[in-house]
């Protein structure tokens, strides 16, 4: 135990505040350290439950296995309980009633951890596939059943032993008490002599106090540590920059004057990011709904913290006594530690995460998966240079156009055709700025949305202007990618065009953009109202600002972008505005909302290409196409769509249609593109 701490202490630094606002860490912790509020989302529900019930065994027996604790300690107390003498605390009422009720509530969770012990048993022969073979997992369960069997024998020998003594008449039937209702039954069904009662009692209370001792060392040991660390890990998690978005929204920002260009070694892991790896309850939750998982690739969130955490663990002497050791002056040679990327795990393993947001989502002591992969694709672009190749493009044509296309910056307003928007000048006033965003300014599939929701603003008569030529990527795709140098510089621009202009309100059809600007610019000094168009289309909608007839779309459903729903819990809003449309029938696909997988482009591989594994853009459009399909349209009545509301799902799901030879049959629409086709005429 010892030196895991001493491991934990000798990495680096955080550079977040992990103790305030302590009221808000003190709440987190009682929801979900304490309260288990994780484990209780769908579709792992019976298993949270369950573990719920030995997790509030342990809590509720703490109490007792302290006093008992006491009790071998004390020769003169363990006589007195033993010998069945009253305790000092059954002579007042209200102590004797506290104590009645703890005894109560004592048997229930103990007997509940012994049916949750069973379960556990029954599913982990099943072994659901996101569990791993572990026979250390069925010892511990069997630490747990001998724990709550010893607590009841006890009881049952000293309750047998105390009604012998009292020469109690009819003593089966004045054993079994509400009080203990388990205990008492047990003590009546064994109908034990006295002296057999008393070697029961005996033997019962030394064999659980073993027990706890051996299992107490052997917590450090194995996944079972998180029994110690996974509450203080709940504690100090990373909390949102808004309160309604996810705290995976904004990644940390680095001082990059100060060269902080990622992390190459294990040892420039933060002491909070070696706290994750020791907390990991292998449960398997954050690779059910991970799309890198699902479709095949190298990278498992579980596996990756598995892997760092043996690290840790083979290494945790040599990284305390590395901590103690003044560094060597510049030129001298020094021990070389085990590279990250390259030794610890594949540039596949790192490159193949859509940040999706899922692993954290699900994560039920708030490990931090993303920042930590992001880090290490910073020292990779950064420092080494290395990435794919595709990227190479990419960062090109941000640095020289202001887009990751690198098409001509005078052309970016060239997607309004005829509307002619007005365009924000020094001096000008709108309530709203439209951020159209690259994807909605370049890619002519995506120009067509852009000129929807200029159509819909225009008809609710919103007072709003572009920047035109002058609007630049937010920079989302370089700071997913590594790149927090270009992504700074993007950042930094345009908050000073933004303030130098007196923008308040911004409107976006992108929920990348949607995303940066809202959780990430706040740290450049950009404090904006950012509202996405789906939140923005509801408001107008149930305002009557927009009046919708009946739409020709005879059938559709809906697919979560992952940084509008996971990231920033934005889930009914689009849902409010497909209901709206008179006479849509809308089918969910039977993953959505925190569940839905991601289309495959988040995290920057929308530019990348997929070498391994099923594609995911194709794993998740065969689940639109499922659902969809159910009940195929008449001829004459329109195409079944596919909703989404974002540019790069909406790309991903097209293509994927596409490959499968469903385009005849299907259609990918933006909300905005459906709100349009169904507005009333005049």
């Amino acid at each position: 135990m010892r030196g895991r701490l001493r491991a934990l202490k000798a990495l680096s630094a955080d550079d977040q505040v992990r103790t305030k606002p302590l009221g808000l860490r003190l709440k987190k912790l009682l929801q979900f350290g304490f309260g288990q509020k994780r484990l209780l989302c769908a579709p792992e529900f019976w298993p949270g439950l369950v573990h719920i019930f030995i997790f509030g065994a342990f809590m509720v027996l703490l109490l007792r296995t302290l006093s008992l604790f006491a009790m071998g300690f004390s020769s003169e107390l363990l006589a007195l309980l033993i010998n069945t003498e009253a305790p000092f605390w059954h002579t007042r009422p209200l102590c004797k009633a506290a104590y009645e009720a703890y005894l109560f509530l004592k048997d229930g969770v103990a007997l509940a951890a012994l049916v949750g012990v069973l379960y556990f048993t029954l599913w982990r022969l099943r072994r659901p596939p996101r569990l791993t073979a572990s026979a250390k997992a069925f010892v511990v369960l069997g630490f747990i059943a001998a724990l709550m069997l010893t607590e009841f024998l006890f009881g049952a020998g000293h309750m047998s032993a105390a009604i012998h003594k009292g020469e109690q008449e009819g003593a089966l039937g004045a054993t079994f008490t509400w009080v203990e209702p388990v205990t008492s039954g047990l003590a009546a069904l064994l109908q034990m002599p006295s002296k057999a009662a008393f070697l029961v009692a005996l033997v019962s209370f030394w064999l659980h106090l073993v027990l706890v001792l051996v299992f107490l060392n052997l917590l450090p040991r194995g996944k079972h540590f998180h029994v110690l660390l996974a509450l203080p890990n709940v504690f100090f998690q990373r909390l949102p920059v808004q309160p309604q978005a996810s705290a995976s929204a904004a990644l940390p920002t680095p001082n990059l004057e100060k060269e902080e260009f990622g992390v190459r070694a294990f040892s420039q892991l933060s002491w909070k990011q070696g706290l994750d790896l020791n907390s990991c309850t292998e449960c398997g939750r954050c690779i059910t709904h991970c799309p890198t998982h699902l479709t095949q690739k190298p990278l498992s969130h579980k596996g990756l913290n598995l892997a760092l955490r043996a690290y840790l663990w083979r290494n945790e002497k040599a990284l305390a006594e590395a901590a103690q050791t003044p560094k060597p002056a510049e030129g001298e040679a020094t021990v070389e530690e085990a590279r990250l990327v390259g030794e610890l795990l594949t540039e596949e393993t790192l490159w193949a995460c859509t940040t999706c947001g899922f692993c954290e989502e699900a994560c039920p002591v708030f490990i931090e998966n993303i920042p930590r992969l992001i880090d290490m694709r910073r020292f990779q672009v950064q420092v080494e240079a290395q990435f794919p190749a595709e990227l190479q493009r990419v960062f090109e044509g941000m640095e020289r156009q202001g887009n990751p296309w690198g098409l001509g910056q005078e052309t970016r307003d060239a997607w309004e055709g005829a509307l002619a928007l007005p365009k924000w000048e020094e001096g000008s006033r709108y309530d709203y700025l439209f951020y159209v965003g690259c994807a909605g300014s370049y890619d002519e599939r995506m120009k067509k949305v852009s000129r929807a929701m200029a159509v819909l603003l225009g008809r609710a008569g919103l007072s709003f202007a572009t920047l035109g030529k002058r609007e630049m990527c937010t920079g989302d795709p370089a700071r997913r990618a590594g790149n927090e140098y270009l992504f700074q510089t993007l950042a930094q621009a345009n908050v000073e065009t933004f303030n130098s202009l007196g923008v308040k309100a911004i409107i976006t059809q992108c929920p990348h953009c949607y995303n940066t600007l809202k959780n990430e610019y706040p740290r450049f000094g950009g404090n904006y109202r950012v509202l996405s168009h789906a939140e923005l289309l509801a408001e107008l909608i149930s305002e009557g600002k927009l009046e919708l007839s009946a739409s020709d779309i005879p059938k559709l459903t809906y697919h979560d972008p992952c940084y509008l729903g996971r990231h920033n819990r934005v889930y009914e809003a689009p849902r409010q505005v497909l209901a709206a449309i008179p006479g849509l029938e809308m089918v969910e696909m039977q993953r959505k909302k925190r569940e839905s997988v991601c289309c495959g482009a988040g995290g920057s591989r929308m530019w990348m290409e997929e070498h391994i594994g099923e594609r995911m853009n194709h794993h998740r459009t065969k689940e639109a196409i499922q659902t969809l399909e159910g009940g195929p349209p008449k001829t004459g009545e329109g195409t079944a769509c596919v909703a989404v509301a974002c540019p790069f799902c909406h790309t991903m799901l097209r293509d994927a249609l596409s490959d499968l030879g469903k385009e005849e049959q299907l259609q990918v629409l933006d909300i905005a593109e459906v709100v349009a086709g169904a507005l009333k005429r005049g």
